[in-house]
């Protein structure tokens, strides 16, 4: 009598091999970001410099555009030392800024690869920078900022809108933003804000 496999352990037969090209297919693409990545790195960073007489393009050679890296691992180590450092509970936007003190080499903008557990980012902290990027050249949004308000506004909120009709909306909210307006608004923000410094100092003392 001949041994017969069961029709059900007959499809599973070819997993393995799925598996294993899955996981070649990974490692090769990750690799190959990796690379792209340290490409990034030789080029450097260039800045502008407008905060003097003329504008000035500097090569950041001094400067490192993005902490120590691994070609295997990325910044994941490097992310993990500052993030063990932090309370348990302490917000992710912390994390730029602590780079920025743990490594003084860095610049105001800088690169950090978590692939494959988070997208790849340029991290900038310099204010002519974002203005750059937000008002004079204003960038694309994040996609997944219009999937998470897809269900919530239909793609009409003024994040995610664009062309005319972000124009139309923003002159709309625009006199809620005005310097005047801001103004009679201080009073309230003293007050809320030393109502929450007491409460943090009580809890400090405790």
């Amino acid at each position: 009598m001949g041994f017969r496999i069961p029709p059900s352990l007959g499809l599973l037969a070819p997993l393995p091999l799925l598996i294993a090209v899955y996981i070649i297919k990974f490692l090769f693409n990750l690799v190959r970001w990796r690379c792209s990545v340290l490409q990034l790195r030789a080029q450097g960073l260039v800045i502008n410099l407008d905060h003097i007489s003329h504008i000035v393009e500097l090569k950041i050679d001094i400067l490192q555009p993005m902490p120590p890296y691994s070609i295997f691992l990325g910044h994941l180590p490097v992310v993990q030392k500052i993030i063990s450092s932090l309370p348990s509970d302490a917000h992710p936007h912390y994390l730029p800024d602590e780079l920025r003190r743990t490594y003084p080499e860095l610049g105001p903008n800088f690169y950090l690869d978590l692939t494959p557990f988070a997208p790849s980012m340029l991290v900038l902290t310099s204010p002519d920078v974002i203005h750059q990027v937000t008002q004079v050249h204003p960038l694309e949004k994040f996609p997944s900022m219009k999937t998470f308000l897809m269900p919530l506004t239909g793609g009409l909120d003024i994040v995610t809108m664009k062309g005319q009709m972000w124009k139309l909306w923003r002159g709309i909210f625009n006199p809620g933003f005005s310097a005047g307006h801001l103004m009679t608004l201080v009073p309230s923000i003293v007050l809320k804000t030393e109502t929450f410094r007491s409460i943090l100092e009580a809890h400090a003392e405790k």
